[in-house]
């Protein structure tokens, strides 16, 4: 399975190795020759198949996965056909199935918990587009050594309202993730919240609560499943967790969480304002234990200004003087009601004018406004926060430092100007200077679509595409091609006939549909 060979596939896929195959489809781990990068490659034979539908759910994995951009989904690349072949290739993310994560049991609580969260990010931004998944299970869902997660496989994947791929009385799933309503044949985004308890019962458990002997008894055991009688065995969990599960993990729809929004309001994740194939939520362990950290801090700073407001408030009350330190030029410090004299005596010296004021009944003045200057100068050095949001989500550089992937809520930062660069792996790199106020919060964000421009090239019947001589990928392309404005020199190249070269004018927010027929050219 794993033997490595030369084989080339469809004249740009180097086959590294086979991963799964059988009569008709295949799995393979692939160099793209072309792109210089690995890739996860699947393929499908359409000679002599016998049930049509393994073809519908395959152009429909590809169409699904095109609209989805989420760095807990994983992406496609290309999509195309190559003779009796139509194959996708996806971005290659070394991994483990969560089955194995499951088996192997060697996560803390909050490590399980930072997958459940992932898992329902990308599924929060599926269900906003109107995808329902309906095959989530551990062996669909990857995840790395850095515990990221990406769900795979959308094979079975639903887009709402498009009745013309999946007849109303097929059942499709594992029967053993299966949603009560879905051995029904009905189709809802709840269905893979029902899913995503079983799984997350038995990412914490190691168990699943519906799994019978048999298949029979399996989908008996989700028809009538019924939460309170298995409850028990997460009185372990802190409440969050518990009912988090418990609301996914309900038989009837009406009480059963409507989106994955909600659970995540649950687990303490606030929503995005954006959430179209954006990151729409984004923490992690050590994320969440920076921000207990800031918090803290801050919960300090602001006891130690109380306690200095009060102190002066007391002193003020009883007329006394707050002491001030000098220092004298033997560099002795001492009070100002102190001197000290050669013989190394101490006695009580006190200036005439403070006398005079004494008579007067009158507080010192001037050392109350040192004590509210020092005031002050505290508030004044205190961090600023910064929150950063961007369309489509993007890595977050500040001064040159990874700090996230976007949105990044309340990220603390000091005073001053900084440099901020968004990096998206289908975008130009976006670069701003941003000032820090201190003390208080500055929003930022940024829609890519509206600073950049777009190209499409429609090639028949293929071509390799050049920008400024740099090779961008063979037709036909998933994605646009995105520009920061001004002129290009576009060539496209096809080995049976001469080159193309056209010089293009991209503006921002604009798409260019670029079209080129060989054939017709060359007649």
């Amino acid at each position: 399975m794993d033997k490595k060979t030369t084989e080339i596939l469809f004249d740009k896929f180097e086959i590294l190795s086979c991963l799964k195959k059988d009569s008709q489809t295949g799995v393979y781990l692939a160099n793209h020759i072309f792109l210089g990068k690995k890739i996860l490659l699947k393929t499908l034979n359409t000679e002599g198949l016998s049930d049509s539908t393994i073809l519908e759910r395959f152009k429909r994995e590809a169409k699904i996965l095109a609209q989805l951009e989420h760095p807990n989904l994983i992406k496609v690349l290309d999509f195309g056909t190559h003779n009796n072949f139509f194959y996708i290739s996806f971005e290659y993310f070394e991994s483990k199935n969560l089955r194995e994560i499951i088996s192997s049991n060697n996560l803390s609580q909050e490590e399980k918990k930072f997958l459940l969260i992932q898992l329902l990010q990308a599924l929060n931004t599926a269900h906003y587009n109107q995808i329902i998944h309906r095959d989530i299970k551990p062996e669909n869902i990857l995840v790395n050594s850095n515990n990221e997660l990406k769900i795979a496989d959308f094979g079975l994947a639903l887009i709402i309202n498009d009745n013309n791929l999946t007849n109303n009385s097929t059942i499709v799933g594992t029967p053993s993730y299966m949603a009560p309503e879905q051995i029904r044949g009905e189709k809802t985004q709840q269905t893979d919240l029902f899913s995503t308890g079983l799984v997350a019962y038995e990412l914490f458990t190691g168990r699943n609560p519906v799994l019978g002997s048999a298949m029979g008894e399996t989908i008996n055991n989700i028809l009538n499943f019924n939460f309170e009688n298995c409850s028990s065995t997460l009185n372990f969990l802190p409440d969050d967790l518990k009912l988090a599960i418990k609301s996914m993990l309900q038989n009837d729809l009406r009480r059963r969480a409507k989106s994955a929004n909600e659970i995540l309001k649950i687990l303490g994740v606030e929503e995005n304002r954006n959430t179209t194939q954006t990151n729409s939520f984004n923490i992690s362990p050590q994320k969440h234990n920076y921000k207990k950290a800031i918090i803290m801090s801050f919960i300090v700073i602001i006891a130690g200004l109380l306690g200095l407001m009060i102190r002066n408030v007391w002193s003020y009350a009883n007329k006394e003087k707050p002491e001030q330190t000098v220092v004298l030029n033997d560099k002795l410090p001492v009070k100002n009601d102190v001197a000290i004299q050669k013989n190394n005596s101490i006695s009580v010296k006190k200036p005439e004018a403070e006398v005079s004021k004494e008579k007067q009944s009158s507080v010192s003045l001037p050392a109350q406004k040192t004590s509210i200057k020092r005031v002050i100068s505290t508030t004044e050095n205190l961090p600023g926060k910064v929150f950063i949001d961007s369309y489509p989500w993007s890595v977050v550089y500040i001064d040159n430092k990874k700090i996230d992937n976007t949105p990044i809520n309340e990220f603390t930062l000091s005073p001053g100007e900084h440099n901020l660069e968004l990096l998206h792996p289908d975008y130009p790199a976006y670069t701003q200077k941003i000032f820090v106020t201190s003390g208080k919060k500055d929003s930022i964000y940024v829609n890519m679509n509206n600073l950049f421009g777009f190209l499409k090239c429609s090639i028949y019947p293929w071509g390799k595409i050049y920008i400024d001589g740099k090779y961008i990928g063979i037709t036909p392309l998933v994605n646009s091609i995105v520009l920061k404005p001004g002129k290009y020199n576009l060539t496209v190249e096809n080995e049976n006939f001469s080159p193309v070269s056209k010089v293009v004018t991209i503006s921002p927010k604009n798409t260019i549909d670029y079209k080129l027929n060989f054939e017709e050219l060359n007649k």
